[in-house]
């Protein structure tokens, strides 16, 4: 098992008048250090993705809502603790979500 830095690119979030909005004419860079070779494999979120989403990409076009029903619900088990919002239906661009071995 051996480990890498990544660097990922995060947009800038102000408050202007109490509201939050983000810009990208200043992105944020934030270094993270990454296992590879390890029981799970790891996806850095995108913009747009979700865990619903990341769970059926994992899994492959052919599966079903049946299938990706309960290995989302792992993916949330083993990612939960460690999201930054702490929230599983609130992820950030950037994020590394670590993905179970899918049960055949």
């Amino acid at each position: 098992m051996s480990r890498v830095l990544v660097i990922v690119g995060l947009v800038t979030l102000s408050m202007i008048n109490g509201v939050a909005g983000a810009t990208t004419d200043q992105p944020t860079r934030l270094p993270v250090e990454v296992e590879i070779g390890g029981p799970l494999d790891t996806v850095v979120v995108i913009r747009g993705d979700h865990l619903w989403k990341i769970s059926a990409r994992h899994l492959g076009p052919d599966a079903s809502n049946d299938q990706i029903s309960p290995y989302w619900r792992e993916v949330i088990a083993v990612n939960e603790p460690r999201l930054r919002s702490g929230d599983p239906d609130l992820i950030y661009p950037g994020e590394i979500v670590e993905m179970p071995a899918a049960s055949d």
